[in-house]
């Protein structure tokens, strides 16, 4: 199983999760003012990441939904500075944000269909690759289908029907977990000749490895990053985070803050897991909410698997999060009050 650091470490990840910690101010003060969206309802974000997002590394995608090669325009000089701009401009766009190693393209409209049927072929393929027995039988074991492969990389709490941000980021992660049967399906499906194979094969190794600065600071990792807009289960308090792609087939992570309540501390003390008041993103109205790390154990195509790790971060530690500036500046967004009345 992929270790935290892999997951956690780049500067993508990071900036996420701080434009996230400002959400969760403003979900406290919704939570206090009894406004909390339900489980189920879009919503659950600030002004800064109001549309949700799926960061995406560009080398994955040889052509948009109008059959338009992915183009972008390289960055001079890009820094992690740079690039934390640039990624809190892209959550103000719908769509896709593919990633290179020197540059954005934004706003990307992704054929969904596409990789439906690419994620979809290739687990079939796979499936009766590995079959041994000459006689087929009753029972066909290369029936998988979207929802199978969707199902295998979601946590428990979310249902079908899924959404198309669920679906395709999905689907699309298909890429990094076997990117030579995903080369040989695209390889067929856009009839690329020799010349421009080779050159999608280079992108697609990019695709497969961090993108790291001269001074070893990882920009972002080779996973794909969904930032949710609904919460989807009780005690999360602002749109959950799922990182795909990140081994075998079935292995994702969910990132969520959660209230600190009987639950979460049964699951904590189950877990043999510490914590403490370094671990705390925010407190108001008597809620204090940690930040919740699950990375889930790779299973087979329309399974869930039922073990997994469970990480508790630390904004300061793990993440280089200023909890005072982000405090501050969501407080004055959202015009919260510093004393309101403890539930």
């Amino acid at each position: 199983m992929i270790n935290r650091k892999d997951i956690v470490g780049s500067i993508l990840f990071k900036e996420l999760i701080a434009v996230r910690t400002d959400t969760l101010w403003r979900m406290l003060f919704c939570l206090q003012q009894g406004q909390l969206p339900g489980i189920n309802e879009e919503g659950a974000t600030g002004k800064l990441d109001n549309k949700g997002a799926i960061f995406i590394p560009g080398g994955l995608i040889y052509q948009d939904v109008d059959d338009n090669e992915i183009t972008y325009e390289a960055i001079e000089s890009l820094d992690e500075s740079l690039f934390r701009e640039k990624i809190r401009e892209s959550m103000q766009f719908d769509n896709a944000t593919l990633l290179f190693p020197d540059g954005f393209a934004s706003s990307v409209n992704l054929d969904s269909g596409f990789f439906t049927r690419a994620a979809r072929r290739i687990n079939n393929f796979k499936t009766a690759a590995f079959k041994r027995k000459r006689k087929i039988g009753r029972k066909l074991t290369i029936d998988i289908d979207a929802n199978d492969i969707i199902h295998s990389h979601c946590p428990t709490y979310i249902a079908s029907p899924y959404g198309s941000r669920t679906r395709i980021s999905t689907c699309v992660s298909i890429g990094l977990i076997d990117p030579h049967m995903y080369l040989a399906y695209c390889k067929t499906e856009y009839s690329l000749s020799k010349h421009r194979l080779k050159k999608f094969a280079v992108s697609l190794d990019t695709a497969t490895e961090h993108s790291v600065l001269s001074d070893g600071t990882v920009l972002y990792p080779p996973h794909v990053i969904v930032c949710h807009d609904t919460r989807y289960k009780e005690n999360s308090l602002t749109g959950l985070v799922r990182i795909l792609g990140i081994g075998r087939f079935g292995e994702f992570s969910t990132f969520t803050f959660e209230r600190l309540n009987k639950q979460l501390m049964g699951e904590l003390k189950r877990k043999k897991i510490e914590y403490g008041e370094e671990h705390v993103f925010a407190e108001y109205a008597g809620v204090r909410a940690l930040g919740i790390l699950r990375t889930y154990a790779p299973t087979n195509p329309g399974k869930r698997s039922m073990k997994y790790r469970l990480d508790v971060l630390s904004p300061e530690k793990d993440l280089n999060i200023d909890l005072n500036v982000i405090a501050e500046c969501a407080k004055e967004r959202y015009r919260i009050d510093d004393a309101p009345i403890s539930l």
